[in-house]
This record gives structure tokens, sequence and C-alpha cells, in this order.
């Protein structure tokens, strides 16, 4: 039987597959910066990314919680050039889901530049469509605690 996900269920498993994702990257950030002697200001670089890793940990905390409210469990992941998917099981139900890996990546990018509190990267090609607002029409954007906010709204977990 196929496993019909709601649209907080998909946010849910994307935004768990993100956050492993990210944590993943930070901590192999951190690791190379330990070893890294040659920058004057190596402290404050670890300093940004622990308070990355720490949003990220707290974010995949509530994350993990919300996949055992809706009984949801992610058994396998697999990357791929095309893609990111992962088996789930979802009461009692095993599918699949996919996404594709450009648009993992950007998303992945933007939320890492959100949780050490940088803003948005700003294009030319978005500079040049005045009256249009891209913050809002992003594809990438997804919904997060407030308490992160700054212009950017990940996925909300309701604490």
């Amino acid at each position: 039987m196929a496993v019909f996900l709601s649209a907080e269920e998909r946010s849910l498993v994307k935004s768990y597959l993100l956050l492993t994702y990210i944590q993943k990257k930070f901590d192999r950030d951190a690791r190379a910066m330990e070893h890294q002697d040659s920058l004057d200001n190596n402290a404050l670089y670890m300093e940004i990314i622990q308070g990355g890793t720490d949003r990220t940990n707290l974010l995949l905390s509530e994350v993990r919680r919300d996949l055992r409210k809706h009984q949801l469990r992610l058994y396998e992941v697999n990357q791929s050039e095309n893609s990111v998917e992962a088996q789930i099981l979802c009461k009692g139900h095993h599918g699949t889901f996919r996404i594709p890996a450009d648009e993992f990546r950007l998303e992945a990018s933007a939320r890492m530049r959100a949780y050490v509190g940088l803003g948005p990267i700003h294009t030319a090609s978005a500079e040049a469509r005045p009256g249009k607002d891209t913050a809002a029409s992003s594809p990438s954007r997804v919904r997060e605690p407030a308490r992160y906010a700054g212009g950017y709204a990940p996925y909300r977990t309701g604490t």
C-alpha cells in the first residue's frame, strides 16, 4: 500500500533530511577549523559554526519529536547526484520520499546561512525585478520557529 503524506508530514520529512545533512556539514566544518592554524580569528569562526550547530540540534530534536507524534520513521536515506531519497514507514505502511538534489542543496545552503545569522543571498536577477517580493515567492522557503526569524521562516513545530 502506498503512503500518502499530508503537507505537514512532507515538511517534517524534508526538514529532518535537511537538518541531518546540515548537522553533518557543520560538524565537518568545525573539525576542519580545529586543525586550521592559519586563521587569525579561528575562535570567532568556531563560535559562529557552534551557534549554527546549536540551532540545528534544537530544531532537529523538535522535528524528531513531531515525527514520532505523526508515527513517521525514516529507515533508509540515499543521496545521489540527482536526488535525495528516504524510505519511510508511516503508520505501518512503507513509502518513498524524494527531493531533487539541486533543490535540496539550495535549501540546505539557505538554512545554513539563516542558522549562523546571515541573511539570504541577494542576486542580480532578484534586484532586477523591483516590486517582486522574492522572499515570499522563493521555493526554498519553509516554516521555522519565529525565534530564528530575521526574514527567514522554515518549519514551525508548535513550540
